[in-house]
């Protein structure tokens, strides 16, 4: 078994949160583009697949490796077909990120746009602690965190509640909420295609 070395796990985690950075820079420049709509809106989106392949249809992005993380099962093959449709691209399994279905360019900069699978479509998600380091879905990384990227175009290595356990909330404020309730009590999450 190897050695776990955290300097090792913090430049995964620097690198994953670049390829989320770049994602929601992504759906800013598209929402620029389209009064303010996101690549979700308008569209019979029920995955982040879905959203995200207009990315590649509309010629905001041209890879899709950049929607793959360090340290996941979910890994683009860098195959997106060809134009108009881009059909190969994002395929079932070529998707690490999950979105935040209905964000609109009024809502708050600091609204949770793109972020790491959770382990279920639920709204707050929740990360599986326990499955840090592995590949399997919804897991989370060493000392219990995760990646998010905001609506400002921001990407942050967020803290869960706790390093252990299957089903793990965001860190809490003072206030009791988490940066996904805070954002919205309720909202929907457009999951990843396994």
């Amino acid at each position: 078994m190897p050695v776990h070395h955290p300097v090792g796990d913090r430049a995964l985690q620097l690198a994953t949160a670049g390829n989320c950075r770049q994602i929601a820079v992504a759906l800013m420049l598209y929402a620029d583009d389209h009064g303010g709509a996101f690549p979700d809106s308008g569209l019979e989106a029920k995955t982040s697949n879905d959203a995200f392949r207009v990315l590649i249809r509309e010629g905001v992005l041209e890879d899709e490796r950049v929607f793959g993380a360090k340290v996941s099962k979910y890994t683009p093959d860098s195959n997106i077909g060809g134009a108009p449709d881009f059909a190969e691209a994002l395929e079932a399994g070529e998707n690490h990120w999950a979105m935040t279905k209905g964000v609109t360019i009024k809502s708050n900069p600091k609204t949770p746009l793109v972020f790491e699978n959770p382990v279920m479509a639920s709204w707050p998600p929740k990360w599986n602690c326990d499955a840090a380091g592995k590949r399997e879905k919804g897991r989370a990384w060493r000392g219990g965190k995760i990646i998010v990227g905001f609506k400002d175009g921001t990407a942050e290595i967020i803290r869960l509640e706790s390093a252990k356990g299957s089903s793990v909330l965001p860190a809490r404020a003072a206030d009791g909420k988490d940066i996904f309730t805070r954002a919205a009590h309720h909202m929907e999450l457009l999951d990843i295609v396994e």
